[in-house]
């Protein structure tokens, strides 16, 4: 594993690295971390590359820095979504649909999870991530399954893996086929499913109209970022 970056000691450093971080995101979103150079990041950058070598020693270190970004951006997302909601599913569906926006809006975090998912190396800290994705979601199904909210003969802990998989595996989907262009519309369909499976008869209306309002009712057409360059 490579040493820590540097930490700047200056405002203009800390400048210079968020600037290195938001250029290596764009070219790692565009083709991957194998084919992402140190030339085109310090190019994307507006950086020298004897600067971007001052706060970063190799393309592995700004790639964990992008990672590390793009925690910092989702999680509290995900925090602040979730205490604007009462229900639980309702909680896992809009915060879906925030990083969905994230998704869509914003390089860093498109690249970090492309990260996650392009080079086993960087695993470690990309686990990190999502590991704390899984135990939160589980203390909260567990709330839903014990009250009968939510219905699975799986564990609390098996059901957000299974799901947060199933998440993962749509944005994958999306972005192998469609350069994520129709990432809203599939994560729609994957809570279409969720909610048939998991949810009990009598407040499948009401989940449903939650999943309405969050991704639009079918034959709805909502706005999205144009197709990133693969």
């Amino acid at each position: 594993m490579p040493g820590t970056r540097r930490t700047p000691t200056q405002e203009r450093g800390q400048v210079t690295q968020d600037a290195i971080v938001e250029g290596a995101a764009t070219v790692f979103d565009r083709i991957g971390y194998g084919n992402a150079s140190l030339s085109m990041i310090a190019e994307a950058s507006g950086i020298s590359q004897g600067s971007m070598y001052f706060h970063f020693k190799s393309k592995e270190q700004i790639a964990l820095a992008v990672i590390h970004e793009q925690h910092d951006r989702s999680m509290p997302l995900m925090a602040r979504v979730s205490e604007q909601y009462g229900g639980v599913l309702e909680r896992l569906i809009r915060v879906s649909r925030a990083i969905v926006d994230q998704l869509e809006n914003d390089p860093v975090v498109r690249a970090g999870i492309r990260l996650t998912l392009d080079e086993g190396s960087l695993s470690q800290p990309a686990g990190a991530f999502y590991e704390e994705w899984i135990s939160g979601t589980a203390a909260q199904l567990d709330v839903a399954l014990q009250a009968g909210d939510l219905v699975s003969s799986m564990s609390a802990p098996d059901l957000a893996r299974t799901l947060i998989g199933f998440f993962t595996g749509v944005q994958l989907t999306a972005q192998a086929t469609a350069g994520r262009s129709d990432i809203a519309a599939s994560v729609d369909r994957m809570w279409r499913l969720a909610i048939d499976a998991i949810v009990p008869e009598t407040l499948r209306a009401a989940a449903t109209r939650v999943r309405e309002d969050a991704f639009g009712a079918p034959g709805d057409v909502r706005p999205t970022r144009p197709a990133a360059s693969m």
